[in-house]
Parts: structure tokens; C-alpha cells; sequence
């Protein structure tokens, strides 16, 4: 179960309305609030009466909104409004149908509202977004939609403080005292999303991680234990103990229905590799990952480390050298790679399990019932002793923005919404659907789908998504969803059990607490490593397919040299002045 495939699971696709990857969020391109629903581009615009009178029910602006309270405020009570209009982005995955939604009407009626709008853009792309919000923004936020959920990169960050700054975004501080509960599920995140000049908060995270609900979904490296143990060898422990696996894999199984055994599937065109575990833990995770040293300042450790670089790249070159990886690793297309690994010719390779490792499993057990791939976790004994669990990188991936000059209404039932979804019963109803129709409790008293609503979508997220499953999710009660939904079929299989078996945790144990993790690039830094990442890995494949540990050493050095020249020392104090808005005193 996942999130989009971000990071690792216990629920599947939990909240979907703004991730960064798989949702950005935003408005109608021109359509401001005064035009809600006529878009060609609205795929969800529902009344709690009939869900196909979106075009009617919606085309409220707010300040019809803003009329239309539903308490008396007389006592000083702020009122709410009888319509709300949330607007999204979308670029590429599946929204509600209206004559199929079933959550979006039966949200509507509970929350007392006669219309809740679910307007959607859709987009090419994240970087169509961000030009959407820019071009907005450039209009001095006139054209801005009242109720928006955003990416959470740095560009975007950048825009919403701009407008709070200037008055175009409400401050939400107040609203979240006044929501308690709101607060309490975004307060870990907020040292992310406060603006770092006046400390106000102009957005809040929509949709964020949480490490008690996403279980280890990479470990260092998947292996096919059925060879191993038909050769008698223990489960790898460190990267010589790999290597000589296998080695073991290439001299004593050879071959798959009379294909050559291909040892290990590394690198290809997502460029999969374990480099970062020559590396002492969470100081490298790939080329432009930054730490903080032992000198308290900004750095690099492919640049700041050049001779754990170096051993990585010796290693890779030796498997390179003795055929443990494929000559061509560097210009294999992922679908070549999942085509000899449904063949079974793979002996170990990276990635999330839904990526390689189980459908490999899936597809070899067709003909042979044995295979299976696990996951293990490696270290380097020259500069670990043991190995180490993931740490968990707290982070928004999206983010919720309010124009300012909303009726004070308006935004009340903005944050009513989100406290409702926050409920256990809110939660249920976006998550699952309804009762007796999309879900049931089993024996154990945990929620699944009915055969009914399973035989119709087979657990696909974005059928799934017609019926309004996962769309609603505007904000995420993690206790709600892990105390409610059933153990997910991936858990239950037994190539996963004994993956986080052999790890030690299904879960990880720390959060990352090094604020060089969580600082965004700043102008300096993304100026000087435009272009970066793919001459970082045009370096590596030299280095893997140089002839002498010599050229791999001038490889590494160069590499740091123009790394250096390109404005190094400035990225440097740049983070170090970034680092100082870094709060993570919450997460030790």
C-alpha cells in the first residue's frame, strides 16, 4: 500500500490531492472563483443532492459564498458558507467520475454545505504548474483561486511567501489555533512551510509523510534467495559478502533456460546503484546531496569525500571487469531490464519492491515455484560496522494556500472541511467510500474492499479514483487509516515478511535531524548544477568501465575540481544562511 509509490507503505494511495510527483495543485488556468465549474478541465464538481449538477451547483464566487452563512454570528461565532470551491491540479492520473462519485456528495451533506466544488487542472507536467502559478502571481495574485493546493518545491515556496509577504495570502497562524486538530497534523511540518522573513505561515502541508505508516519499501539491494540457497550461501551482509555471491551466481547457476545468468542488474536508465553505501550513513544518497560536516558547515560527499568515491567506483569497476554487471549497464532502457528480469536471469537488483523485485518474483514463480527475490540491508566495513536502517526524511509534498480578503466565513468552512476529513468518520469516508458498498470489516474488525467493489476495480488505484476512493483526502489522519485498514495483500507476501526480517524493522526508527537535508536550493546552488546530474553520471560511467584504478582516481578529483569551480564556496554559504530557518528540535 502507498502513496503514489512515494517512500514506502502501509497505505495505499492515502492522500492524493497534491503530491509532488503524482499531484500538484492549483486552479483553472484563467477561470478565477467567479467561474467555478464550466472548465473543461473540472472533473469533479458535485452537490450533496445529485452529483451530475456540478455546472449549477457551483458556479459560486466568493463573495456569493461569503452571503450564504449558516450560524449566527451575533455571538461572535464565525459563520460558515453554504458553497466551497477547492481547486487542484492534475497531470496525468485518474479524478472522481461524476456519475460514479459516491464521497464527494455524501462529504457535501455531512459537512451541512449544499455545494463542495473539486475543480481540477490538468497539466503536462509539474513545471506547467509552477509557470501556472507564476503567471498568477505575476498578476499581483488577482487571478489566484481562493482555496488552492500546491507542490511543495522550492519554486513554489518561493511564490506563496512572495505573496504573503505582500498581502496576497492569508497568514493561517490564527486559523490553526482556532482548529486544534489541524494544527496538531501539520505542526511537525511547520518549520517547512513558515515563511523564513516574518515567520508567518502563508501555507500548510496537505499531504506529508509519516514514519509510523510507511514501511522500508527499498533496501540496499534485492537477491534471489532461491540461488542462494541452492548453493548454500547465507543471506549477504556486507559488499564484499555481495560480491562474492555474485560471483557465485555467474560460475555455479550460468544460466536460465539457456539465457546467461546476468548477476546483477545495476545502473540502466534510471540509474540504479548502491554508491552511497561507500559513504558513512546519511552523508550520500547521489550526487547533490548535501550534509553537514564535522565543522558544522554545508558539504558534499562527492566532492568533499573523493576517496570513499573512489572505492565505490573501484567496486563497480571490478564487477564491471568480471562480468558481474552487463557490458551495456549504462545504455539499458528499463524495459529491457524488466524483460530479462521476468525471465529470471537477474540475481540481484535496486529499486522499491513494486518497481522490480516482486513483479520479477511474480513472473519467474510461473515456471519456477521456488524463485523469490529478498531485500537485505549491506555495509562497507571500511567505514561501517554493522548495517543501518533508512532514516526517515520528514516532508510536505504538498501544501494548502488561502487568498487573503476571503470572507472570514469562507475560510471557517474551509478549515472545517479539513477538520472533518481529519476525523476518524471523515477519514473513513474519503479513504474507503461507503460502507456496504466499497467497504466492509473483516474478521478482525479492519476495513476492505467488498468482493463487489474489488471485482470491479481489482485494486487499481486510479479505478479506484472514479468512485472519489483517495480523492478527497485533503489532509491525513495517519492514526485513523493504520488503526482502520487491513494488512494489504504486499504485506502479507512472503518475500516482504522476510525482507523486514532480515532488516530488523518494517518500519524505520529515526527521522533524518540534519537540516542539510531539508534545505532547499537556493539561486546560487541551482544556477551551478544546472546540467549536473547527468554529467555526474557520464563520470561514473567512465569510472565503471575505466581500464586502471588510476583513471578512476583522476575521474573522482577532476570531478570535485569542477564541481568546486562552478561557484562551490557560494552554494556553501548559501546553505549555511538557509540552514538557520532549519528548526528541527521537534524531530530529536
Amino acid at each position: 500500500m502507498r502513496i503514489r509509490q512515494n517512500v514506502g507503505i502501509l497505505l495505499t494511495a492515502a492522500l492524493t490531492v497534491g503530491l509532488v510527483g503524482c499531484g500538484g495543485n492549483g486552479n483553472n488556468g484563467g477561470n478565477t472563483s467567479n467561474n467555478a465549474s464550466n472548465s473543461a478541465n473540472s472533473s469533479s464538481s458535485n452537490s450533496s443532492s445529485n452529483s451530475s449538477n456540478s455546472s449549477n451547483s457551483s458556479n459560486t464566487s466568493s463573495n456569493s459564498n461569503s452571503s450564504n452563512t449558516s450560524s449566527n454570528t451575533s455571538s461572535g461565532e464565525i459563520g460558515t458558507v453554504d458553497n466551497l470551491k477547492i481547486t487542484a491540479f492534475n497531470w496525468g492520473w485518474d479524478n472522481a467520475d461524476p456519475a460514479k462519485d459516491v464521497v464527494l456528495p455524501e462529504l457535501t451533506k455531512r459537512l451541512g454545505m449544499k455545494n463542495l466544488t473539486y475543480d481540477v487542472i490538468k497539466t503536462g507536467g509539474y513545471d506547467d504548474v509552477v509557470q501556472k502559478l507564476q503567471l498568477w502571481a505575476s498578476t499581483g495574485g488577482s487571478d489566484w483561486p481562493d482555496i488552492v493546493t500546491t507542490g511543495s518545491d522550492s519554486r513554489t515556496k518561493l511564490i506563496l511567501n512572495n505573496l504573503g509577504e505582500t498581502g496576497k495570502l492569508e497568514d493561517l497562524t490564527p486559523w490553526l489555533e482556532k482548529y486544534p486538530n489541524v494544527k496538531k497534523a501539520v505542526e511537525k511540518l511547520l518549520p517547512f512551510t513558515s515563511d523564513p522573513h516574518d515567520g508567518k505561515i502563508y501555507s500548510i502541508a496537505q499531504n506529508f509523510s509519516n514514519m509510523q505508516a510507511y514501511a522500508i519499501d527499498q533496501p540496499t539491494i534485492w537477491i534471489r534467495k532461491d540461488w542462494l540457497d541452492k548453493l548454500n550461501l547465507p543471506l549477504p551482509k556486507t559488499v564484499d559478502d555481495l560480491y562474492n555471491d555474485l560471483k557465485a551466481f555467474k560460475e555455479q547457476i550460468k544460466d536460465v533456460n539457456g539465457q546467461p545468468v546476468i548477476p546483477y542488474a545495476a545502473f540502466g536508465e534510471n540509474f540504479r546503484n548502491m554508491i552511497k553505501l561507500f559513504f558513512p550513513p546519511d552523508q550520500n544518497d547521489g550526487t547533490g546531496v548535501w550534509y553537514t560536516d564535522a565543522d558544522g558547515k554545508p558539504a558534499r560527499s562527492d566532492v568533499s569525500q573523493p576517496e570513499n568515491l573512489i572505492r565505490a567506483l573501484t567496486f563497480y569497476n571490478k564487477l564491471y571487469n568480471e562480468g558481474l554487471i552487463e557490458k551495456e549497464a549504462f545504455t539499458l532502457k528499463q524495459g529491457q531490464i524488466d524483460e530479462k528480469g521476468n525471465q529470471g536471469r537477474y540475481g540481484a537488483v535496486h529499486g522499491a519492491y513494486w518497481e522490480q523485485a516482486n513483479p520479477f518474483t511474480d513472473s519467474i514463480k510461473k515456471t519456477d515455484p521456488k524463485a523469490e527475490f529478498v531485500g537485505v540491508q549491506l555495509y562497507d566495513p571500511s567505514i561501517a560496522s554493522g548495517p543501518s536502517l533508512p532514516k526517515f526524511r520528514l516532508e510536505a509534498w504538498s501544501l494548502w494556500a488561502v487568498k487573503a480578503g476571503l470572507p472570514k466565513e469562507e475560510v471557517n468552512t474551509f478549515f472545517k472541511t479539513l477538520d472533518y476529513v481529519l476525523s476518524e468518520e471523515g477519514t473513513i469516508l474519503t479513504k474507503y467510500g461507503l460502507e456496504g458498498q466499497q467497504w466492509e470489516r473483516n474478521a478482525g474488525g479492519k476495513i476492505v474492499d467488498t468482493k463487489a467493489f474489488f471485482d470491479e476495480t481489482q485494486g487499481d488505484w486510479n479505478k479506484r479514483a472514479h468512485f472519489g476512493i483517495d480523492v478527497y483526502s485533503f489532509i491525513p489522519n495517519y492514526d485513523a487509516l493504520i488503526k482502520n485498514q487491513a494488512p494489504s495483500g504486499y504485506e502479507l507476501r512472503q518475500d516482504m515478511i522476510e525482507t523486514w526480517q532480515n532488516l530488523g524493522s518494517k518500519f524505520p526508527t529515526e527521522y533524518v535531524t540534519d537540516p542539510q537535508r531539508y534545505v532547499e536550493p537556493g539561486d546560487a546552488e541551482n544556477k551551478a548544477t544546472v546540467g549536473q546530474s547527468e554529467r555526474y553520471k557520464q563520470m561514473v560511467a567512465k569510472a565503471v568501465t575505466a581500464k586502471n584504478p588510476d583513471d578512476i582516481k583522476k575521474l573522482v578529483l577532476d570531478w570535485g575540481k569542477n564541481v568546486k569551480a562552478l561557484g562551490y564556496d557560494k552554494i556553501v554559504a548559501e546553505r549555511e544562511e538557509s540552514a538557520k530557518s532549519i528548526h528541527l528540535e521537534n524531530l530529536k
